[in-house]
């Protein structure tokens, strides 16, 4: 009998380690935001036309973040997807029409480090990102329309910095996106669109660096804490450029955002002994 006892509780002692380090691990909600943004900027293409256009735009982003549990969950992962659609005019006499939409997503990851000054973390690591626009221009000509397509590989850095005032808490953030590598599509001066479509590639994809193209995007935003779910209001500022074939592009987007934030996945109260991290507020609560 205590040989069956001994046996059956060899038998139990993998599950009892089982549940003791699952009740013990963290919590990882995901974390996301939807963001409206309005705002204005100024579009260069000489494919389409020789002048400069400004006008306005809009956009819609979603934002997701989780912690990993790399280096005692000091890596998380970002995804940003975001589609906007623009109208400009003529600069020098507010006639005319070009208009753009479009859609761009990256994927980071990034490693936090705590610093001496309390509640500030920095957060650096590299990512991938993908962009996808049209352009229309009204008064075009023979080649009207015009395709932006570009894969690149980059760097990211985020500043975050959690304070209260009295009793409600914020977290604001400024991020740095800065592609380094990549592949963008541009066809000669002059070349339509049908032309490369029957099979005339040469010249067409090109190595995108700093010698041809640099794009940078600045995002700051401040985020108001109610509960589990936050109010986020900022500042996006976005600029793409490249020069190929004896074309310049240059597009600069100067857009307000206002928004929610919080936890997409809410917190298992069944298992509210258990630690929370987050990926963006904090390391652990």
């Amino acid at each position: 009998m205590k040989r069956l006892l001994y046996i059956l509780a060899l038998l139990m002692l993998p599950a009892v380690a089982l549940s003791q380090e699952t009740a013990s691990t963290p919590q990882r909600p995901v974390f996301t935001a939807v963001e409206f943004e309005g705002g204005g900027g100024r579009l260069v293409d000489t494919y389409l036309s020789p002048y400069s256009y400004s006008g306005w735009n809009i956009a819609l982003n979603i934002e997701l973040m989780q912690a990993l549990k790399l280096d005692d969950y000091n890596w998380v992962w970002q995804q940003l997807i975001g589609l906007n659609y623009g109208s400009t005019r003529l600069s020098i006499s507010g006639a005319g029409l070009t208009i753009m939409g479009g859609a761009n997503y990256s994927f980071a990851m990034m490693h936090r480090s705590n610093t001496p000054i309390e509640g500030l973390q920095l957060y650096y690591g590299g990512n991938f990102s993908l962009l996808g626009e049209g352009l229309y221009n009204y008064h075009g000509g023979n080649n009207p329309a015009t395709v932006k397509a570009d894969i690149s590989l980059g760097l990211t850095a985020m500043a975050v910095y959690n304070f209260s005032i009295g009793k409600l808490p914020f977290t604001t953030r400024y991020q740095l996106q800065l592609p380094v590598i990549g592949v963008f599509a541009q066809p000669e001066y002059g070349e339509s669109y049908y032309e490369v479509w029957l099979g005339n590639y040469h010249n067409f994809l090109h190595c995108g660096t700093w010698a041809n193209r640099f794009d940078i995007d600045n995002r700051i935003t401040l985020d108001m804490h109610f509960g589990s779910w936050a109010l986020r209001m900022g500042y996006h500022n976005r600029i793409n450029t490249t020069y190929e074939n004896n074309n310049r592009y240059q597009l600069v987007m100067h857009n307000f955002t206002v928004g929610f934030a919080g936890d997409l996945l809410s917190i298992d109260n069944k298992k509210s002994n258990r630690p929370i991290v987050r990926a963006l507020y904090n390391i652990a609560q």
